[in-house]
């Protein structure tokens, strides 16, 4: 019986492993096309091994894992790689967050209060990076080969929605992070008119996108 439960756990904590480590390659499909499979699998034997999953749903697994990226010492040529494994986390979050309905444009079509708060959609998500991460996961979205784009190495801010229930990311201005981070309408009307940016626009681009609730 002893030896028959060894094997029955030794089962399960294989298959277990197998589950985790292929839900982190699901989660982060760029970091491993980036690093390749085997520096990917390596760095993810490390996490599962200290940072088991804990929650049934798998498709939420790997909440630190772009730490892990960050400071793996195999990665430390490319210090780029935890920006992207932190937008590829956001981008997750946005998938499986809460449905709310966006807001609708025609509720502004007679007037708008100043005073009115921006709530964001419980999808949307905003954050500021020190390397081009969202250019750099963009390269990364097709397997075709179109040749190469010169991309600035700069910081990036990268907004991410759902609209329409699926997910989209892009980088944004200064004008539309202070938008977007802003309470009010009217508040997120002068930051962003401050920045040098075209309000109407901005907002009109938000809506589109699905940023509010």
């Amino acid at each position: 019986r002893d030896v028959a439960l060894r094997r029955a756990l030794a089962v399960h904590r294989n298959t277990s492993t197998k589950a985790a480590l292929d839900a982190l390659a699901a989660n982060y499909p760029v970091i491993v096309r980036l690093v390749g499979v085997e520096s990917f699998q390596a760095c993810a034997h490390d996490y599962v091994r200290y940072r088991p999953p804990t929650d049934p749903r798998l498709c939420l697994y790997g909440e630190t894992f772009p730490a892990q990226v960050a400071a793996w010492h195999a990665f430390a040529d490319y210090p780029y790689l935890g920006s992207v494994a932190a937008l590829e986390r956001l981008i997750v979050e946005a998938l499986f967050a809460a449905d709310a309905a966006s807001l609708n444009p025609d509720l502004l079509k007679d007037g708008v209060d100043p005073e009115a708060a921006l709530v964001l959609h419980p999808a949307t998500r905003v954050a500021e990076f020190k390397w081009p991460a969202v250019t750099i996961w963009q390269a990364h979205q097709s397997d075709e080969v179109t040749g190469l784009t010169p991309m600035q190495w700069a910081p990036e801010t990268a907004l991410v929605t759902r609209p329409i229930n699926s997910v989209e990311v892009r980088s944004v201005d200064p004008a539309t992070h202070a938008f977007l981070t802003s309470p009010t309408l009217g508040e997120a009307a002068v930051a962003a008119h401050e920045r040098g940016g075209d309000v109407g626009e901005i907002f009109s681009s938000l809506l589109m996108s699905g940023a509010f609730a």
